[in-house]
């Protein structure tokens, strides 16, 4: 059963996404990713949410769910981090790559200095000083913080994209590693099959467009299917057959599909005329089906058109309690 969302309103002073009942969730205190085994049992055993940050940090660097167990799923991606000096690959775990970047950034700006631990001049060899730790914190390292969720997939995606969404709101810009941003001067390493490794750019190369600024987050107004929805300027809703999408232009976009006054899919588009296009070539079972379209005027990198869009659907989420009923359902985007 997922959660009711907070209302949408919130003190800008205020770090909510640190609390430890963030839209209504039930997390975890913040475990470090070198943590012990005992330590590390805190992360439950169910599957849900997490929330990675910097050691120390005031900000998040990955929101992520797992049909997995929370534990699970991050122990092997703490796992991936350690294994290997070279970039790891962007499967099974997405945001590895940008992670492992993101610390070796770290280092090259500031070098982990070695441990400094004192020991009494009469100390015999080997001797362990109460309250020193056994693993020091990595301070470029990671910390991640759990909370389970009863849900199905979609509701789980959907809470996802709500606390994306949140976060948005309340930081001004998304998680540094999620909607495939990247570290402009690393190139990411493809998935193990295609076997692309991936590393820093050579001088003289152009930066990663993935590395480029988040875009603004939309501000919250109206109603999903009305014109004026989050202050974009939608079409007229029309039926989804060839001769209605005659007028539909060829560039960047968002899209809403419509069960009569429902709103049933969103979607972003390169291409607006083709994406609909295609959907329109997916039968729909025989419903009648609408369309309601904005373009975009100054062209977005990527990960921005994909910031824009779960800004959607993490409204249409805080208003409904789910997501639209196809969201997770097809493959919906150019």
């Amino acid at each position: 059963m997922c959660p009711d969302p907070e209302p949408g309103t919130f003190d800008p002073e205020t770090i909510d996404h640190f609390f430890d009942n963030w839209c209504s969730l039930g997390w975890t205190e913040w475990v470090p990713f070198d943590a012990t085994k005992q330590v590390w049992t805190r992360i439950p055993r169910e599957p849900g949410l997490y929330r990675i940050r910097p050691v120390g940090k005031e900000y998040l660097v990955y929101i992520g769910e797992t049909k997995r167990t929370l534990r699970d799923r991050l122990h092997t991606l703490r796992i991936e981090l350690r294994k290997s000096e070279q970039m790891p690959w962007s499967d099974p775990h997405a945001e590895a790559a940008a992670l492992w970047a993101i610390r070796k950034i770290a280092l090259e700006n500031e070098p982990v200095p070695a441990p400094v631990i004192t020991v009494p001049e009469d100390a015999s060899p080997g001797t362990v000083i109460p309250g020193e730790p056994l693993l020091p914190v990595d301070p470029h390292g990671f910390e991640c913080s759990a909370a389970p969720l009863d849900a199905s997939d979609s509701g789980r995606r959907g809470m996802e994209s709500f606390l994306l969404y949140r976060y948005r709101q309340e930081n001004g810009e998304s998680p540094v590693c999620n909607f495939g941003r990247f570290p402009a001067r690393y190139r990411r390493s493809s998935t193990k099959n295609e076997g692309r490794r991936g590393g820093k750019l050579a001088d003289g190369q152009k930066d990663n467009p993935a590395g480029g600024p988040s875009q603004p987050p939309l501000k919250p107004s109206g109603t999903p299917g009305e014109r004026d929805w989050m202050g974009l300027a939608w079409s007229a809703p029309a039926p989804l057959d060839a001769e209605q999408l005659k007028g539909v232009p060829e560039g960047q976009g968002f899209y809403l599909l419509l069960d009569g006054k429902e709103v049933i899919l969103i979607g972003r588009a390169e291409n607006l005329s083709s994406q609909l296009a295609g959907q329109a070539a997916r039968g729909w079972e025989g419903t009648a089906i609408a369309f309601s379209f904005h373009a975009i005027g100054e062209p977005l990198l990527p990960h921005q058109l994909r910031e824009l869009e779960n800004d959607l659907v993490g409204n249409y989420y805080e208003q409904y309690r789910k997501p639209p009923v196809f969201q997770f359902r097809v493959s919906h985007h150019s």
